[in-house]
């Protein structure tokens, strides 16, 4: 039951990074528009500095991490 967990999870990284990374741009716009409508002013100046290079990184650490679950699932690396 536990392998089918740790399966899904990163099954569920992987597909959230590549979507991160295939969407970054509408992403991003769509975050910046969030923070701005949430905190005002301080939201603005969050919003400003939002750029699609940075949630195309994070998108990148997605698969990363979600890639290695599931090796390690995979070659059966036990701890």
């Amino acid at each position: 039951m536990e392998k089918i967990f740790v399966g899904v999870l990163g099954s569920v990284g992987l597909i959230v990074g590549v979507l991160m990374i295939i969407y970054r741009t509408s992403l991003t716009r769509f975050m910046s528009d969030a923070q701005r409508a949430t905190f005002g002013k301080a939201g603005d100046k969050v919003a400003a500095r939002a750029h699609p290079g940075m949630t195309a990184a994070v998108g990148a650490g997605f698969v990363l991490i979600g890639g290695a679950i599931i090796v390690l699932l995979l070659t059966g690396a036990d701890t």
